[in-house]
């Protein structure tokens, strides 16, 4: 009996691989999973672990799905790690440590990702395996610290890694590498040193395709939008999109939202709308939560800006929630100061407040935060206005503008160009109405710049209504 079942687990192995080698993808995983019962029945380890690895390797890279199906890869990752825990330490129980790792940033939990490359980095350098063997499992180690508020001993052991990665001339492992550099860079808000890598990287990563092209043109549409590099964002959101007309494949992290940023910052806001909606929906089934949560983030800040509040509030907590839940400490430092904006804007200041002190309390005073501070230090200047602490809000506003300049932050700078000149006009001063029109006059200078017509229209309309 059992070498009648051996022998038809085996005839289901072959069926998955030669299904798999011709790209039907469903008959695949239909013979596997049904090689897999087979398998666990006769209790052959060694083909259990193999039928989990092909599974899991199908739901993340099937083309049946453009994509993957991450949530059900990652059940069958996790049986896999359970399987070789025990075994002696090898290159394959690495990998499948670094997968794993790799898996949870793609569902937007950097703190587990992070004890997962760390295991994976500390058995090859038990093994005493070359660099250019473990490289992937180096960055998802790199990110996952920057992800979790570690951002120097992040971007610098990534940056440190670039030079064996190029040598070892793998295109996946130097587009996701690269990727991540410039992601973890964009994510802090150092544009400067994240068009520097995301440039410098694009070329290695487009000589191997398309596919390894999109790495690379996600996170620069991110930089570019944050940039207000407009030609430069409109050519990378337009190559960007060409290219997910053809597939989804590849890795999708919180740059998912940079085409909807660029276009909700150019005032193209239906265009933004159907983007984010759509690619909200294409990751919510893939369970690729970090892209959900960025999606959501613009998807909010959308709706807020249209004055649609509920809507507002219920897309940008379940962003709050993906990070807080993943342990996504820069991330939560996107959403914190436009959830104040919101319940500012609905009256519910001390609501405002609890995000506003959030913020501070998660930004360690003995570390470099780079371009993060200036959002909250302009929800704290809106937040001391409203409770007409003016001294605090003009040195809010301050701060949020020196560091918005260092890091090359126009359209931010802009609006807090425009909220402080608001509060002039609220402090009443003689000598602030002077203070406020120049704020108004250097806001919409930069908003014209940048192509943000919705700013340029409001700011506008501020002027007018004050005889400017």
């Amino acid at each position: 009996m059992e070498e009648e079942l051996a022998k038809k687990a085996e005839v289901l192995k072959n069926l998955a691989l030669v299904s798999s080698a011709q790209s039907d993808y469903d008959a695949s995983l239909g013979y596997a999973e049904s090689a897999l019962e087979l398998y666990e029945k006769l209790g052959d380890k060694q083909n259990v672990f193999r039928m989990h690895l092909k599974i899991q390797q199908l739901y993340m890279m099937g083309g049946a799905w453009d994509g993957a199906r991450e949530d059900k890869a990652l059940k069958h990752l996790e049986v896999i790690a359970a399987i070789v825990e025990k075994d002696t330490d090898d290159v394959e129980k690495g990998a499948i440590y670094q997968r794993t790792a790799h898996l949870y940033l793609h569902r937007g939990q950097p703190s587990t990702a992070l004890a997962w490359a760390q295991r994976a980095v500390d058995l090859f350098a038990r093994l005493g395996v070359p660099m250019g063997t473990r490289l992937k499992a180096a960055s998802s180690l790199g990110i996952s610290l920057t992800y979790t508020g570690l951002i120097d001993e992040g971007v610098t052991y990534n940056e440190n890694i670039w030079g064996p990665v190029v040598k070892k001339g793998n295109p996946l492992v130097i587009g996701i590498l690269g990727q991540q550099i410039t992601l973890s860079l964009a994510l802090v808000r150092d544009i400067p040193r994240a068009r520097e890598w995301g440039e410098k990287a694009l070329p290695e990563t487009a000589k191997a395709g398309p596919l390894f092209e999109g790495f690379l043109r996600r996170p620069l549409a991110l930089v570019y939008a944050l940039s207000g590099e407009v030609t430069k964002a409109h050519e990378t959101c337009q190559v960007v999109q060409a290219l997910e007309s053809q597939t989804l494949q590849g890795c999708h992290f919180e740059d998912t939202a940079g085409i909807g940023l660029h276009y909700i910052r150019q005032g193209e806001w239906d265009r933004a709308r159907e983007y984010l909606e759509r690619a909200t929906s294409a990751y919510q089934d893939r369970n690729c939560l970090a892209a959900v949560g960025a999606c959501s983030l613009a998807l909010g800040s959308l709706n807020l800006e249209m004055g649609n509040h509920p809507k507002a509030e219920e897309l940008l907590l379940k962003s709050l929630g993906i990070c807080r839940n993943g342990g996504n400490v820069i991330f939560e430092l996107w959403g914190l100061p436009v959830l104040a904006e919101l319940y500012l804007k609905m009256g519910q200041t001390e609501k405002a407040a609890e995000y506003v002190d959030r913020g501070f309390e998660l930004m360690k005073p003995d570390q470099n935060w780079y371009g993060l501070p200036a959002p909250m230090y302009l929800a704290k200047g809106m937040l001391a206005t409203a409770r007409k602490d003016w001294g605090t809000a003009a040195e809010s506003f301050d701060k949020a503008i020196q560091i918005n300049r260092q890091y090359q932050l126009p359209w931010d700078e802009a609006k807090t160009l425009y909220e402080r000149g608001l509060m002039y006009l609220s402090r009443g001063r003689k000598v602030d109405r002077d203070k406020a029109h120049k704020d108004l006059d250097e806001a919409l200078a930069i908003f014209q710049k940048v192509g943000a017509k919705k700013d340029v229209e409001k700011v506008l309309r501020k002027k007018k209504m004050l005889g400017a």
